[in-house]
């Protein structure tokens, strides 16, 4: 079975290193943000299991698969700069 494709869309372009700082920060900014979404759960937390839904269960799978592909994504958009 094929993955499905969450993101499909082209890196932006920057033109300049300081945009580039920009994204970078509003991009880690949405990554931090689903982090912290992925992290409020039964598993984690003094929370019991039951108060997970199987739709918060559902979503926090999507939130997983979604954050990896970003990761994944963000290293090879960056892969062969050099740190300055």
């Amino acid at each position: 079975m094929k993955k499905k494709k969450h993101f499909t869309a082209e890196p932006p372009k920057v033109s300049n290193i300081s945009e580039a700082n920009a994204l970078i920060r509003e991009l880690w900014a949405k990554l931090r943000e689903y982090e912290d979404r992925l992290s409020l759960s039964s598993r984690n937390s003094s929370r019991s299991p039951s108060s997970d839904t199987p739709q918060a269960r559902a979503e926090r799978q999507k939130l997983k698969a979604l954050v990896a592909e970003i990761r994944l994504a963000f290293s090879q958009a960056t892969q062969g700069t050099a740190d300055h």
